[in-house]
C-alpha cells in the first residue's frame, strides 16, 4: 500500500472532529441568541447540520480509505461556504455587537473551508484511493 499524500489523515481527522462539534455548537446558537433565533433556526436546519452530517460520513469514508468519501468532501466544503458567505455577510451587515469577532471567525472558517476545498480537488487524491 502507497502512503497517503501529505496532509491527508490529518484532515481527514480535523474534518471528523470539526464537523463533530459543529453539531452542538449549532444546537447553543440556535438556542442562544434571541434576536436571530428565527434566522439561526433556518440556517442551522437548513444548512449546517445537513452539513455538519455529510461532512462527518465523509470523513469516515476518508479514514476507511473509500474513493467516495473524496467527492462527499467536496460536497460538504461546497456547501459550508455555501452556507457561511451569506449567513456571515449578512450577519456582518445587521448586528453591530461582535463585529470584529464575527468578521475574524468568518474570515478564518471561509480560508480554511476553502484551503481544504482546494487539497480535497487535488488529482493525487484520487489516484491515492483508486
Amino acid at each position: 500500500m502507497l502512503n497517503p499524500p501529505r496532509g491527508y489523515l490529518t484532515l481527514a481527522w480535523l474534518g471528523l472532529i470539526g464537523n463533530i462539534l459543529v453539531l452542538p455548537l449549532a444546537i447553543a446558537a440556535i438556542l442562544g441568541d434571541r434576536p436571530w433565533q428565527a434566522a439561526n433556526i433556518a440556517v442551522g436546519a437548513g444548512g449546517v447540520l445537513p452539513t455538519a452530517v455529510v461532512g462527518i460520513v465523509a470523513s469516515i469514508a476518508l479514514l476507511r480509505w473509500r474513493r467516495w468519501g473524496q467527492i462527499l468532501a467536496i460536497v460538504a466544503l461546497a456547501m459550508a461556504l455555501a452556507v457561511g458567505l451569506p449567513y456571515g455577510i449578512v450577519r456582518l451587515v445587521l448586528v453591530e455587537q461582535g463585529r470584529l469577532a464575527t468578521a475574524v471567525g468568518s474570515v478564518a472558517v471561509w480560508s480554511s473551508c476553502t484551503a481544504a476545498l482546494v487539497y480535497w480537488c487535488q488529482p493525487a487524491i484520487r489516484r491515492y484511493l483508486s
